[in-house]
């Protein structure tokens, strides 16, 4: 084989290899994005259809972890969901995800993401004891491929802020508590600590250096 012939070879390889992380990516993102379509219409089995059959796991707003799918399930349903599926008549829940940031591993079957979330919601009477939520917070997710297909290994939400306006007061709080009829598998992760920009100890390479980028610190108390 000639020297240009190997290198055309190598070259088609590494396009080839680009082409597959970007589709990756897209799947991934599209992924997320159908799990915020799902839970803005409280499409609670929906959304347990996406994580993945082994090793999943999801944290949301400091309610403690929740591990395999089945628990996933029930957590949504009966935690998250509070045993209804689907809108009332006047309800409304608009999930906003932005600044997704994916890295695929190079054995293309697992990957990681973070993002942010918007989230606006209301209870569903139109009276003046009306409950509107507005909140923020940060995603950090793992993603695995099964069987060729990419799923939510791993869902961790924890809100910036959260506030509450019942009747139109506003109430900042600490998010849901832990549920005491169905208990999670483990507590949340840094539960003690004050609302605020915690992360889990992952890394993310600069897109300019290439080095690894630290978590935030923990917020100075």
């Amino acid at each position: 084989m000639s020297e240009e012939i190997k290198r055309l070879l190598d070259r088609i390889e590494a396009l080839e290899n680009r082409v597959d992380l970007g589709e990756d990516r897209e799947a991934i993102r599209r992924l997320q994005y159908m799990y915020g379509f799902y839970l803005d219409n409280r499409m609670w089995n929906e959304v347990a259809d996406l994580f993945a059959d082994s090793g999943a796991s999801i944290e949301i707003g400091r309610r403690g972890n929740y591990q395999g799918k089945e628990r996933i399930r029930r957590f949504l349903n009966e935690v998250l969901g509070q045993g209804r599926w689907g809108l009332d008549k006047n309800e409304f829940i608009n999930h906003i995800q932005m600044q997704m940031v994916i890295t695929v591993e190079p054995d293309r079957m697992h990957a990681r993401a973070r993002s942010r979330a918007i989230v606006q919601g209301n209870s569903p009477a139109l009276d003046t004891n009306t409950t509107m939520l507005w909140a923020e917070g940060l995603y950090e997710n793992s993603y695995v491929r099964e069987d060729g297909v990419w799923k939510i290994e791993r869902l961790w939400w924890v809100p910036t802020f959260y506030v509450h306006v019942p009747g139109f007061n506003t109430a900042l709080f600490q998010s849901g508590p832990a549920s005491e009829s169905f208990p999670p598998d483990q507590p949340s992760v840094r539960k003690d600590e004050a609302l605020g920009r915690i992360f889990p100890d992952w890394h993310y390479l600069h897109p300019i250096t290439g080095e690894p980028t630290p978590a935030s610190p923990t917020t100075k108390k």
